[in-house]
């Protein structure tokens, strides 16, 4: 059996939430209200706010070769906002498929963080605190998603996790005369549990389990997933642990379904990145608890 990884957004531009139990009723994973720090990114995925000037989001989520994100727009909570500057980490780069088990060693031994720069300050929602120590693994954390959907059972439904080709054609069209560009933020937010089970260099993973072994809100990552925070709470105030990244499966990937129980879920490790996050934002109030 060959293992491959995937990333979260390299499918097409096609969301509702992440993938739940077989068992449990998926209202109960709905939710309302975004959290103040989630935050729609341009196109797919989405970004964490961290101090009311920066972002924090997987480098994968921002599609430099289709858009210029310098001075384009982004809306923070129903607040407009503009692009000042994006920082991908030094040593990120696009991930490529040439081969099952080159993209599997390119996964495992990328980066895939970046920052990206506000040009006004966020003062209508509150940041969250960076987790900044080591010991994340055995961690109860919570996570939030916009993309496909499907359960353990049934795996994830093909092309729901949104946008659309139609608006991908739109955006097509009025690129050459407008700074609009989609996000998901139309589509369902759904929150989900679950532990975690490796906390090694750069990555935080878990597993999705089912009935006795499973949380009751026990859940996982699909397709459009990309950069939805895992948290914890301290005192009842979250933290940020890691931002989803991409996942493992095993198989023939032509025959593979995604988001069954046993996949493996692939977070960016937000401590291991601490001191390169402070050597851009040292000015700014970001919080490591």
């Amino acid at each position: 059996m060959r293992t491959l990884a995937l990333l979260l957004t390299l499918a097409a531009f096609h969301s509702y939430a992440v993938i739940t139990r077989h068992d449990v009723d998926p209202a109960r994973y709905k939710i309302d209200t975004p959290p103040e720090y989630f935050i729609d990114m341009p196109f797919q995925g989405a970004a964490v706010l961290i101090d009311k000037h920066w972002l924090l989001a997987p480098a994968h989520v921002i599609y430099t070769f289709m858009y210029e994100y310098q001075n384009k727009p982004i809306a923070i909570h129903g607040v407009d906002n503009v692009i000042a500057e994006v920082i991908l980490h030094p040593d990120y780069e696009r991930v490529g498929a040439s081969s099952d088990n080159s993209l599997l060693t390119q996964l495992n031994n990328s980066v895939d963080i970046a920052l990206i720069r506000l040009e006004h300050p966020v003062t209508h929602v509150s940041p969250i605190p960076l987790y900044g120590s080591n010991d994340e693994k055995g961690m109860k954390v919570t996570g939030f998603g916009r993309g496909a959907i499907g359960t353990g059972l049934t795996g994830e439904v093909e092309d729901s996790q949104g946008p659309g080709y139609v608006t991908y054609y739109w955006y097509q069209i009025t690129k050459f005369f407008s700074d609009w560009a989609f996000t998901q933020e139309n589509y369902q937010l759904q929150q989900y549990n679950n532990q975690i089970t490796e906390a090694s260099q750069q990555w935080l993973k878990f597993s999705f389990e089912k009935e006795d072994n499973a949380m009751p809100l026990e859940g996982t990552i699909g397709s459009g997933d990309s950069g939805g925070a895992i948290v914890i709470f301290r005192d009842n105030k979250p933290v940020l642990l890691g931002m989803a990244s991409w996942r493992e499966f095993e198989g023939d990937v032509k025959q593979f379904s995604f988001g069954h129980y046993d996949e493996v879920a692939v977070f960016t490790r937000v401590s291991y990145f601490k001191e390169w996050i402070m050597e851009h934002v040292e000015t700014a109030e970001v919080i490591f608890r």
